[in-house]
């Protein structure tokens, strides 16, 4: 009983259909083999990483930015908290950032920042600056800031309804940074700031809408130079305006060091002020 052609030939169809299957299984796992170890290496090294490090809208290019890199890449003045007034206390104090802290001895607020979104430095077109005035007015830079305390005696705070009342009888008024300014009207009908009042326990700023129910240990005036166009004149209305509530509230007046405030004191105030309009006047001359 032999094997006919055409059985033959069925037998060699079957057995090469089953060589090339067998062949196309073996290509096929060794291609899934490849796919994995050349994607693995990326999964391991995302899986480290925080989500929102790897956000595509981040500045700077398609890099990862680690918070390390974007801490030193801050800019000093946020970084550097404002200066206290005095020291902390145990009331409770609304907790602030240091971005949103105000500077109340530093220039005046810069304007605020623009968007992530809206700020493109390698597509910004060169018409935009050609806009930009050709010379702005520099801001004043602080030289010197004349400083004193007013602080409740021990075991006493002052009432805030009656600070409230006795500032705005010494001419002050709430306004920009949340705390009390002096003004005086110029010949020109400009207002002037002559020297301003602060909370003296941090974040240094008064709540106007519950002042009247709140309570204080302290409070600060300073005056910053340059800045008032007599500055002698204006030491000498806050030096009256500063012993007015030292009377009205049976307080005790310091120097910027917390040392009560003797005539010595307040003589060296004058003189530092008077030392200031000399150096303003040879620079002016020359």
């Amino acid at each position: 009983m032999g094997l006919n052609l055409e059985t033959l030939i069925g037998i060699l169809v079957i057995l090469i259909l089953l060589i090339l299957a067998d062949g196309i299984r073996r290509m096929l796992r060794d291609r899934g083999r490849s796919l994995k170890v050349r994607i693995d290496p990326s999964v391991r090294n995302y899986s480290d990483e925080p989500v929102e490090e790897r956000n595509p809208e981040l500045l700077g290019g398609p890099r990862v930015v680690t918070r390390t890199r974007q801490a030193e890449a801050q800019p000093d003045s946020e970084a550097v908290a404002p200066p206290v007034i005095m020291e902390k206390e145990d009331a409770p104090v609304t907790p602030t950032t240091e971005a949103s802290q105000p500077d109340l001895f530093g220039e005046a607020p810069a304007a605020p920042a623009r968007s992530r979104a809206s700020v493109r430095p390698s597509q910004e077109p060169v018409q935009d600056k050609k806009r930009e005035p050709a010379s702005q007015p520099a801001r004043k830079e602080i030289l010197d800031v004349i400083v004193m305390h007013l602080v409740a005696n021990p075991d006493v705070r002052f009432p805030g309804r009656t600070l409230l009342q006795q500032l705005l009888e010494q001419g002050l008024r709430f306004g920009d940074m949340n705390i009390f300014h002096r003004h005086r009207q110029t010949a020109s009908g400009n207002d002037e700031l002559l020297f301003s009042v602060a909370n003296a326990l941090e974040p240094g700023t008064f709540d106007i809408d519950t002042m009247e129910e709140q309570t204080f240990r302290a409070i600060t005036f300073f005056m910053k130079l340059p800045g008032p166009a007599k500055p002698l004149e204006s030491l000498e209305r806050m030096l009256t305006s500063a012993r007015a509530l030292a009377e009205a509230l049976d307080a005790e007046l310091r120097d910027e060091q917390h040392s009560v405030l003797t005539p010595q004191t307040i003589e060296h105030l004058r003189e530092r002020v008077q030392d200031f309009e000399r150096r303003q006047r040879l620079a002016d001359a020359q």
